[in-house]
């Protein structure tokens, strides 16, 4: 607790700080926030009180106090005995340096979540004066922080350095010096508990004639009220329409809502928050948000700073493909905007043709082949970041060395792009450079490393840079347990509080003894310390606004849940009784966007004559749902882009097994000349074919099937080939007769190219029409209506004389036909219609009954893509959709009769 001091109220303290520099007041803070929130109150009062210009307060946290003071007394004339700050990042490479020369490296996993662990004890141990009492402790983890420690003290004291956690005690001494300007009264503000250090040091300021003063917290009557909703989602949405119910009756108001959470949960809050407060937000339509989340993010998570550690990852030595890919299509590279379309075209192309690592020179390579989409502008600035690497991205340097060097290369990328950046995206651009000064500033605690070491600790310092962009003070905030915390509000609302989460649970540092934190009384040391500090926190919020409404959930999963001990005896109320109007939801916004208009939209236009893309699949695709084959085909909204990964693709993996099947059958031509081949000779045709199926992927995948995932490979596609070679010899005598044979077909208008795997000629019975699958095969694919599997029957109405039709099921342990014929024995597995088994064989009573059929269902489709027609109609209802992509585009999901998709919540 607080130790007693002369006390004022708010009042009291805000008529001081009116009379400027000639009170010579200076207000302390625990945190940035509270000093703000007061600032914003006394600049409030000034203008209020019809003032245009006043003198700024002088409100800070303690910590700013402290180092405003060591910074006087650098540029005094004691300054050559002034040790030097070490900024966070030095103070974590020191660490890590220590950490090495001990031989931790060998024994810790990560060295750096280590060093910063070692930070927070080092400061835990002098604000609580417990440094000195750490060589006593028995435990290991104490033995081996009191050697590091020890370490890190040396190394410091012989370059006459310091950092923030001894600062205190450093500038104590020196407070007697004239040369520091010394506030005339220190007030606090808002402190809940004061460290022994600080104490000390404030102390010796009351010492040096500086009144030390503490504010007193304003008691006011107030309304508490304890709310019960089913889930931990169900808070969120509440309190953001109490918000908004509050903000609308008094947009005058100061509103805080307090997440314990917030730092897991940032994302959803903001989500919800948005939805409530601005459902047109994503109609773009204009205004700030009233809100504003107090908890910032890494500064690596800032889209302008990802992009700029991705450039200079890929500069470095190569890059995950998916991060290339977003350098690729990253608005903060020159030529974005003009380029945008052409580089999405070159993306996707990038993703058929790239492993799942890619280096600069693989990159700048397709990026200038023959058929990719010519993006020239990057190209260009691709091509200096290469020269940039090989000339400086090599060899050891100075961190500041390379600080100028990674400048270099986001300059010659054209960062930060062609457009104006907005005010966020300028603050964090600004809060990078500093960080490359920072970066720099480090060489003074490293020795020469290579740009991959430099690099990695650039992106450390970004992650570990919280950041939040400045912006116009918002009438509603949203904060943590920490920041809340002395902030006073009209309305606060309060969540999360069940008894699992509050009181929160122990936290004592590892390196430090349970014992010794429990005896100088370090919150959270155990449960005890926990709860009566959680305790003091809660009567906080109770004394925080005028109406105080406190929430938990019942449910999490399938666990009940109760609510805290601390909130347990506060009145109950339901979420009727807080007076909180439905918010308007999405909806709502598009129709005050506008006059709603109804079209039908189930026709389009016809497409252009000519040959249309798509092939088989366009009809493939009418069939099952109209409207997925006008996406496809005349919107372009294929299927999405997928990444790259190790090895083969099920798609190049069909791919490999069609080249080599077709290699094979080139050299064989025929089931005679297959039972005429002696071994020896089989297995040198098989093996020249799987040479050449290889070749051919590797052409367009040149990362794949080498070393010995090659010569796997080849051996798989080996067994496969001697597998399905068997299947051939038990059928009848036959040669082959096209293979992989290309040729346009027209049905109902619509005139598409056709490419046959392979067909036969079977003596005396005519030819079979063959295509080959290596995935699950659908038996029933030419069943009527709306064919699953139209190819077989569009091969057949394409080629004379065909009389069977199959599918060649070529996979391991499952090598079979499927199919249709004219008649019985062509091979296993192909049934005569209108005898076999199956129901697609008893379908058709005769061939030309089956072609017949074939052709009038094939001209209803193609009639039916032709006149335009856009129906959401899927064949099978549910099961057509499942797997479809163009859900979003179609929102069948909508037609909540129709039940095919899962709605998702809507923050989801």
């Amino acid at each position: 607790m607080l130790p007693e001091r002369p006390r004022l109220e708010k009042t009291e303290l805000l008529a001081r700080l009116r009379q400027g520099r000639e009170a010579g007041v200076t207000v302390l803070t625990p945190n940035l926030r509270l000093a703000r929130g007061l600032a914003r109150d006394f600049d409030r009062e000034q203008a209020a009180a019809g003032l245009l210009t006043w003198e700024s307060a002088d409100i800070l946290p303690f910590g700013a106090l402290v180092q405003r003071l060591w910074e006087d007394a650098v540029y005094s004339s004691e300054g050559s005995a002034v040790p030097l700050l070490l900024t966070p990042a030095q103070e974590q490479a020191s660490w890590e340096e220590c950490l090495r020369q001990a031989g931790a490296e060998q024994q810790l996993v990560a060295l750096a979540p280590a060093a910063a662990q070692c930070r927070d004890a080092w400061k835990l141990a002098h604000e609580w004066r417990l440094a000195e009492r750490l060589t006593q402790a028995q435990s290991v983890d104490t033995r081996a922080f009191a050697d590091w420690s020890s370490r890190y003290e040396r190394a410091t004291r012989e370059r006459s350095q310091t950092d923030a956690a001894r600062l205190p005690d450093a500038i104590a001494p020196l407070l007697a010096k004239s040369a520091l300007a010394l506030p005339r009264a220190i007030a606090l503000f808002g402190f809940d508990q004061v460290t022994p250090q600080a104490t000390d040091f404030l102390d010796a300021l009351a010492a040096r004639g500086c009144e030390v003063l503490e504010v007193a917290v304003p008691s006011r009557e107030r309304r508490s009220c304890r709310v019960e909703l089913t889930e931990a989602k169900d808070e969120i949405e509440a309190a953001a329409r109490w918000a908004r119910a509050r903000l609308e009756a008094d947009p005058a108001a100061r509103i805080g809502v307090v997440v314990p959470d917030l730092a897991q949960t940032r994302s959803r809050v903001r989500r919800v928050f948005s939805r409530i407060m601005r459902p047109g937000h994503l109609l773009a339509e204009p205004g700030a948000f009233p809100f504003d989340i107090s908890l910032g993010a890494p500064l690596a998570d800032f889209p302008i700073v990802a992009d700029a550690l991705l450039v200079l990852e890929l500069a470095a030595g190569g890059a995950a493909f998916e991060h290339a890919s977003r350098v690729v299509r990253s608005p903060f590279i020159a030529g974005a905007e003009s380029e945008l379309g052409i580089r999405a075209r070159l993306d996707a192309r990038l993703r058929g043709r790239c492993g799942p690592r890619v280096s600069l020179e693989a990159l700048v390579r397709l990026c200038n082949s023959a058929n990719a989409p010519r993006a020239a502008i990057l190209v260009e600035k691709l091509e200096a970041l290469a020269r940039l690497r090989s000339a400086e991205l090599t060899g050891k340097k100075g961190l500041s060395q390379w600080a100028k060097s990674f400048s270099e290369a986001l300059r010659l990328a054209g960062f930060p792009g062609e457009r104006t950046l907005d005010s966020a995206e300028s603050q964090a651009l600004a809060r990078w450079h500093e960080l490359l000064g920072e970066l720099a500033a480090v060489e003074r605690v490293c020795a020469k490393m290579d740009c991959g070491d430099a690099l990695r600790r650039m992106g450390q310092l970004a992650r570990d840079a919280i950041f939040q962009p400045e912006g116009a003070d918002a009438p509603i905030l949203i904060a943590g347990v920490l920041e809340s915390a002395g902030l006073e509000f009209d309305h606060l609302w309060v969540m999360g509080l069940t008894d699992d989460a509050w009181p929160l649970a122990a936290r004592p540092n590892p390196f430090v003894p349970v014992t010794l934190q429990r005896s100088a009384g370090v919150p959270q040391a155990d449960p005890s310390s926990s709860l009566e500090l959680d305790r003091r926190i809660t009567s906080g919020w109770m004394r925080a606004a005028d109406e105080v409404v406190f929430s938990h959930s019942r449910m999490k999963g399938e666990s009940e849940l109760s609510p805290s001990p601390l909130i347990a005896g506060i009145a109950a109320a339901k979420l009727e009784d807080l007076r909180i109007a439905p918010a308007p939801s999405l909806r709502d916004a598009i129709r005050r966007a506008g006059t709603i208009e109804t079209l039908d939209d189930s026709r389009a236009p016809p497409p252009p004559a000519g040959a249309v893309s798509g092939g088989t699949g366009l009809f493939r695709d009418q069939g099952a749902c109209p409207f997925r084959a006008l996406a496809k085909y005349r919107l372009g909204c294929g299927d999405p882009p997928e990444s790259p990964r190790p090895g083969l693709d099920p798609r190049d993996r069909g791919s490999i097994v069609h080249a080599m099947l077709a290699e094979l059958w080139r050299s064989l031509g025929s089931r005679q000349r297959l039972e005429d081949a002696g071994e020896r000779e089989l297995d040198s045709i098989i093996a020249a074919s799987v040479d050449k199926a290889v070749e051919s992927v590797k052409r367009y995948r040149p990362d794949v099937l080498g070393g010995v995932f090659g010569r796997l490979e080849r051996e798989r596609l080996a067994r496969l080939a001697r597998d399905w070679l068997a299947e051939e010899r038990a059928r009848a005598d036959f040669t082959v007769s096209a293979i992989e044979d290309k040729q346009p077909a027209t049905f109902g208008g619509v005139t598409v190219n056709l490419k046959l795997d392979r067909m036969d000629e079977v003596p005396g019975f005519g030819h079979f029409v063959i295509d080959y699958k290596t995935g699950k095969a659908n038996p029933s694919g030419l069943a009527l209506p709306r064919i699953d599997e139209p190819q077989l029957p569009m091969y057949a109405l394409s080629r004379p004389n065909v009389a069977a039709v199959a599918i060649a099921h070529v996979r391991t342990g499952e090598m079979a036909f499927r199919g249709l014929a004219k008649a019985d024995g062509v091979a296993r597995g192909v049934e005569p219609v209108g005898k076999g088994s199956t129901k697609v064989a008893k379908m058709y009573s005769t061939w030309a009954d089956a072609m017949g059929r074939w052709k009038a269902e094939l001209e209803a489709i193609g009639a039916a893509f032709a006149a335009g027609d856009a129906r959401v109609d899927p064949k099978n209802g549910p099961a057509t959709c499942k797997q479809c992509e163009q859900q979003p585009l179609c929102r069948i999901a909508e037609k909540s009769a129709f039940g095919a998709v899962r709605k998702a919540d809507e923050d989801d």
